[in-house]
């Protein structure tokens, strides 16, 4: 028949198509990740954490004080310097007389005593008021700072820090209450009395005026504690949140994690700094965290070829007869990384 030639060729060009496709080499889908040289890495990234050599950040509230006690004494105190040196001098000049009665030599003592006593007094109370640190507590630099006090270009604060116990805070600024930039505490001295109100450490401090940084403005104040404690920093990308707090992810194996809870009692620039459970060297997951949490959460939400296996803390042995149930939580990211990790 003459279609039997035409079927005979598609005959052979059949076959050497299916010889061409046995040949070729397999598609990436369908190796293995174990076979494949450059495999597709996981969806989990890990980072090392390394010893914490940085401060914990400390807040605390300002308050921007009404500098006329602290002008008026310093009036009463220039006042009775004036005061005591002349009965000082006039009594020098008396004892210098022969032509003076020893009642006059005997009041000129007495009155020069008394204007004595009383700048003393009041040099007492400033530092007792003040702090024996203070900035103005010379004659020198008092009669400087109090005339850029009493023209508005400085301000006087008092901080108070209800978490901190000892020691002097470090890069101390206040930010005003009302919004606008961080102005830098440039001087800081340790006040003498704390704060009834509010338990904890004060201090003094000076700053350039501002907008918001008046007499009776509120401001808050963020400052690094000198303590330099031993830990480790989580870092912001590592953290997720389920059931109200805040968790990471540590490898504990190859392809293997554990949740554990993290605290934030003490945030530092990165992230979270942690005194205990988490040694340096110990390796945190930065990217896929959510992922982990999701299937975690989730029975049966690992794929046949998922590789990674979290292990989440040991649930307590339900009683005798009683079903155990599960409910599908939602994970969710405390936030994402920022780079690419290491």
């Amino acid at each position: 028949m003459k279609f039997a030639p035409i079927l005979k060729a598609s005959a052979l060009v059949f076959s050497a198509i299916i010889l061409t496709g046995c040949n070729a080499p397999h598609s990436e889908e369908a190796q293995t990740g174990d076979d494949r040289p450059n495999a597709v890495p996981l969806p989990v990234h890990t980072v090392t954490l390394t010893a914490s050599n940085e401060p914990v950040k400390l807040q605390g509230i300002a308050t921007v004080l009404n500098p006329d006690a602290l002008l008026q004494l310093d009036a009463d105190i220039r006042s009775a310097t004036v005061a005591a040196s002349f009965s000082h001098g006039q009594l020098e000049r008396f004892k210098a007389s022969t032509m003076l009665s020893r009642q006059t030599l005997e009041n000129a003592a007495r009155q020069e005593g008394m204007d004595a006593s009383q700048l003393k007094l009041l040099l007492t109370r400033l530092q007792q008021s003040w702090g024996d640190k203070a900035p103005f507590v010379t004659a020198e630099a008092r009669q400087t700072l109090m005339a850029d006090i009493a023209d508005g270009k400085r301000a006087v604060l008092r901080l108070d820090f209800p978490d901190m116990a000892a020691d002097e805070p470090e890069n101390v600024r206040v930010v005003p209450l009302r919004g606008g930039p961080e102005t830098k505490v440039d001087v800081l001295w340790a006040a003498p009395s704390g704060n009834l109100a509010m338990p904890g450490v004060s201090f003094f401090g000076l700053i350039n005026a501002g907008p918001g940084l008046r007499a009776g403005d509120r401001a808050r104040v963020i400052a690094d504690s000198p303590e330099r404690l031993s830990g480790a920093v989580i870092p912001n990308a590592a953290l997720v949140v389920y059931g109200g707090k805040s968790w990471c992810y540590v490898e504990t194996g190859p392809k293997k994690y554990e949740r554990k809870l993290v605290s934030l009692e003490a945030p530092v620039d990165d992230g979270f700094f942690v005194k205990s459970g988490f040694d340096p060297g110990t390796r945190v997951v930065v990217k896929g965290a959510s992922v982990l949490l999701a299937r975690e959460a989730t029975p049966g939400g690992l794929d046949d070829d998922d590789d990674a296996e979290p292990q989440a803390p040991a649930p307590a042995a339900a009683p005798a007869g009683t079903a155990k149930s599960a409910a599908p939580a939602v994970a969710q990211s405390h936030t994402s990384p920022t780079g690419d990790p290491d």
